[in-house]
């Protein structure tokens, strides 16, 4: 049966006519029913369009996760708009780029993370004119000549920014009649979410998504996951991405109930799963719900989180099993997921065995199909052999925005698209992630995937976590190098380690050198091998040229 077609307005709406009092949204200070969701959408969509924006004009966030956040993307969507949640570690530069590649009209901000995060001075660093500006009028910027507004929600007053009240007076022009004709024209087909891939080697590209596409995950993701109308979804994760929009817009259209948080806490975390009855978890690796389980105040509240029935996270198969018996009421599923692909194109069912849960990344979502090729000869590869994953299908972006030159790279001539990761196939169908083509170290002319040594090496009883990244050899071209963190109380050595890479795997894939570590070079979701590698090439002399 061919999956409904709806808007993201739609996916809202449809929850609050269905369920109008249901909790929706909850965050440590801020607890919205469905149908106070809907009614400060409504406010901010007419405040936007007084402000100008109408299909297609692009609304940019940046922001730590909060109720304002989750109500502009709404907001932004109601009018046909193009919402853009921008990775709020991007520096001035980087946030420049995003401001001015994506034509951005209205920018938004806020000061609840002031303590952590001036907002204001990095906005202000991207678009210089703002700090010559009065507070309450934004001035016109060469560098970003479509920029109309910023806004500084909150009390702090900012140069060249607009108050919360007068982002507000922009609705009073704005009657509910105007709202309701502007949103009956909004289409499936109109992009409704830009997320930007984070650049390591160049500037961020932006991903645009129209509504079918993202609502369409989302859709398949909350059956994939069997969500209910009574789950109330656990996510913290930053809500400039996927990860957190995906869980967030599933459980609305379950008229499910979403909770969140500023920012990662294992405090805070534990502390809403109990309080806030959480049956859901999304913590979608392994190295988060790894600081819950490991947390001082677990044991105590271990049997009020029984009432956890699923949890999302990718991580090595041992480490997710021995999760899962901790709480054996919560399946664990894993997942593959990819921005251009509208986040999350591959994952598998809640009814599916273990092994399949957690020891695969499951099957294409609805609409989508995958294919394994050869990276050198692009031709497909037979099942269980490994090679580069590349998707097709509904929920594949249509294009970078503004990068042909990107564009053509990534996708074929009948719109596959190359991931750039390494993968398999099995006989059932089932995607096995194998880790980065990227991340494919070349020792003396075998390819050794970073993925498969971290996994081996999270199999040792003392390692909590591992990281492998190349480090240049004259002789091999390069070997691998692993990053280890060990479990609490635990110990061993740098040769303790290797001899037990040699006992079990192959001479080129057992790593030449071992460095232990208690904190990882973090991005937002993921270890920056990048800081590793530059750490240990440092360490040892090696320049990279």
């Amino acid at each position: 049966m061919a999956m409904q077609q709806m808007t993201l307005p739609q996916i809202l709406g449809s929850a609050v006519q269905r369920s109008p009092d249901t909790e929706a949204l909850i965050f440590p200070n801020v607890r919205l029913t469905y149908r106070e969701l809907q009614d400060r959408v409504n406010k901010v969509a007419r405040s936007l369009m007084g402000m100008g924006v109408s299909s297609g004009d692009v609304v940019g966030v940046v922001m730590p996760n909060c109720a304002e956040n989750v109500i502009l993307l709404f907001a932004t969507a109601t009018i046909g708009g193009l919402y853009v949640p921008i990775n709020n570690r991007f520096r001035a530069r980087e946030l420049a780029h995003v401001i001015s590649d994506s034509g951005m009209k209205v920018l938004v901000t806020n000061d609840i993370a002031a303590e952590q995060v001036d907002y204001a001075e990095r906005i202000q660093q991207a678009v210089p004119e703002l700090a010559d500006a009065p507070a309450g009028k934004t001035p016109k910027s060469a560098s970003a000549p479509n920029l109309d507004y910023v806004v500084m929600l909150g009390n702090t007053r900012a140069n060249g920014m607009l108050s919360p009240v007068e982002f507000d007076a922009f609705a009073d022009d704005i009657g509910d009649d105007q709202l309701a004709t502007q949103a009956a024209s909004v289409d499936v087909d109109m992009p409704v979410l830009m997320l930007y891939t984070s650049g390591t080697t160049s500037m961020p590209k932006g991903c645009p998504m129209t509504h079918e596409q993202f609502t369409s995950t989302c859709i398949s993701v909350a059956q994939r996951l069997s969500l209910r109308a009574d789950d109330r979804l656990w996510n913290a994760l930053p809500m400039f991405h996927a990860s957190s929009l995906i869980p967030m817009t599933a459980a609305f259209h379950t008229t499910a109930t979403f909770i969140s948080q500023l920012h990662f806490s294992a405090d805070e975390t534990l502390k809403q799963l109990v309080e806030d009855n959480a049956t859901y978890g999304w913590p979608a690796y392994d190295l988060i719900w790894q600081q819950i389980l490991t947390h001082p105040d677990f044991d105590k509240v271990k049997d009020k989180l029984s009432r956890i029935r699923g949890l999302l996270m990718v991580g090595p198969f041992e480490t997710l099993k021995s999760m899962e018996a901790i709480l054996p009421n919560a399946k664990i599923l894993s997942c593959y997921g990819i921005t251009e692909c509208s986040g999350l194109p591959v994952m598998p069912r809640y009814e599916d065995e273990q092994a399949i849960r957690i020891g695969t990344s499951g099957l294409p979502l609805e609409g989508m199909e995958a294919q394994i090729r050869d990276p050198e000869s692009n031709e497909p590869l037979p099942n269980g052999e490994r090679g580069a994953l590349w998707i097709r299908g509904k929920n594949v972006i249509n294009a970078y925005w503004n990068d042909p030159e990107k564009t053509a790279e990534a996708f074929d001539e009948d719109h596959w698209f190359n991931t750039g990761d390494l993968g398999s196939m099995d006989d059932r169908g089932y995607i096995y992630f194998h880790g980065r083509l990227k991340d494919t170290l070349k020792v003396g002319g075998e390819n050794v995937a970073a993925v498969e040594v971290e996994a081996f090496l999270a199999q040792h009883p003392a390692v909590k976590t591992a990281a492998v990244v190349g480090v240049p050899d004259q002789k091999l071209v390069e070997v691998p190098a692993a990053f280890v963190e060990l479990r609490p109380g635990a110990s061993a050595t740098e040769e303790e380690i290797i001899q037990y890479c040699k006992d079990d795997l192959a001479g080129f894939k057992v790593p030449r050198y071992v460095r232990f570590v208690t904190e990882w070079p973090m991005s937002a979701t993921k270890i920056r091998k990048v800081d590793l590698r530059a750490q240990i090439l440092k360490e040892l002399g090696i320049s990279e040229d």
